[in-house]
């Protein structure tokens, strides 16, 4: 009867220790398998694809960091003000088209000049953007222990502004949105092509910025220079030399033969280079201050890489190409 008893127990442990097992992998595999297939059902988020991977964002982001430029003046194109960005100067004193779109934006920066991370914390992010440039590279692993972090492609698309412009869009879920502001920019150069087509007079445009003391000449690959080429206005002087920036020696202004010329000074001690080059008996040869018209422009608009710059470079061709023609 002892034995009986005996086997009885030790049958009855196995059963309840087998039982446990089941009990126990069953349950870890329903943890596993809820991991894996529910974040958009149980944290409300949804999978989007980036540079460094793919991470579950909010549906819904109401918290949002900017810890670029770029990125910030997207989601102010898209309709969407961040609670805070990274920039190393005052928003709406330097970027006249930001005016009314980034109030109440705080800002991130230290005196050192770079991202306060202490702040950024503080700030309780639901998600953060930033673009994949070399001097970010660091503060993704920072970043992404704070909120969700999503790096945009710029390297690898050699800064394309349009396709960040959607690839922004998408991370917000607003393509559509994304597509009209494409769109609209689009009609605007459509319409400037129609309104400088109807003028007898081809007209040829050249853009130059101030920087180091020096006058430099953007070409095709540049933000305004791409601009110019979609309207067909562009004028490609200097194209044996590539088609990015090139900066000018004094000998060398004579060959910018362009019937308009708009320049840019980069800060305002450049308004007395500007003036120094105009002083120069080389200056008087350029076919545009012959024609008196040379314009000084916003460097941050003509040289803005976003959206929200290209259409008010396009307020400033309407301004000065279409009321002259």
């Amino acid at each position: 009867m002892k034995i009986i008893s005996h086997r009885f127990v030790v049958l009855l442990l196995l059963g309840i220790l087998i039982f446990t097992a089941i009990w126990a992998s069953s349950k870890s595999f329903t943890y596993e398998a809820t991991n894996s297939i529910s974040p958009q059902q149980n944290a409300k988020c949804r999978v989007v694809q980036h540079v460094q991977g793919e991470t579950c964002i909010p549906l819904n982001p109401k918290r949002i960091v900017t810890l670029d430029f770029n990125s910030f003046a997207a989601l102010l194109a898209l309709d969407t003000k961040p609670i805070a960005t990274w920039i190393t100067t005052e928003i709406e004193d330097n970027f006249p088209y930001f005016q009314g779109k980034a109030e109440g934006v705080e800002i991130l920066h230290s005196s050192s000049g770079q991202i306060n991370v202490e702040k950024l914390v503080l700030l309780n992010p639901d998600l953060i953007i930033v673009i994949s440039h070399p001097g970010f590279a660091g503060i993704y692993k920072y970043a992404a222990q704070i909120a969700p972090t999503v790096v945009l492609p710029w390297v690898e698309t050699r800064g394309n502004w349009k396709q960040h412009i959607q690839d922004t869009a998408r991370i917000l879920n607003k393509t559509a949105t994304g597509i009209q502001l494409i769109n609209y920019y689009h009609q605007r150069v459509n319409q400037l092509k129609l309104a400088i087509g109807n003028n007898q007079q081809k007209n040829s445009i050249s853009f130059a910025y101030v920087a180091a003391g020096q006058l430099v000449i953007t070409r095709q690959k540049s933000f305004a220079g791409e601009i110019l080429n979609d309207i067909g206005i562009l004028n490609p002087i200097f194209a044996e030399s590539g088609d990015y920036d090139l900066p000018l020696s004094e000998e060398l202004l004579p060959k910018i033969n362009s019937d308009i010329l708009f320049i840019a000074p980069l800060r305002k001690d450049d308004y007395s280079v500007i003036k120094k080059l105009q002083e120069k008996p080389l200056w008087s040869k350029l076919k545009a201050v012959q024609q008196n018209q040379v314009y000084i422009v916003d460097f941050s608009v003509w040289r803005g890489l976003n959206m929200l710059a290209a259409y008010a470079m396009l307020d400033d061709l309407d301004k000065y190409i279409v009321n002259i023609t």
